[in-house]
């Protein structure tokens, strides 16, 4: 139910997973962790050659509601394509 309203009332892709609500100094967190799915390459098109070389946090503010701010806290994952030897992030 929570990764429908997330993909419904705040526009997630479904490339994401939800995973936990946190609630901090009056505003809600939502994490939310990427699939695996969701690596492949912009180049060369493939999902088996793809290699995760890190990840970094990326926290983005979204509509609030009522008035409590709303956050959504994600990864971005650094990847490397063994086919083509690009390296890229996906990008929330």
């Amino acid at each position: 139910m929570m990764q429908t309203l997330l993909q419904k009332a705040f526009g997630v892709s479904g490339h994401y997973r939800y995973e936990r609500t946190d609630y901090r100094y009056g505003a809600v967190e939502f994490y939310l962790a990427l699939k695996a799915e969701a690596l492949i390459c912009p180049r060369c098109k493939t999902m088996d050659a793809v290699n995760g070389k890190g990840r970094r946090c990326r926290v983005l503010q979204t509509v609030p509601i009522g008035l409590k701010p709303v956050f959504l806290v994600t990864e971005v994952a650094r990847c490397l394509c063994r086919r083509c030897r690009l390296r890229f992030d996906v990008h929330p």
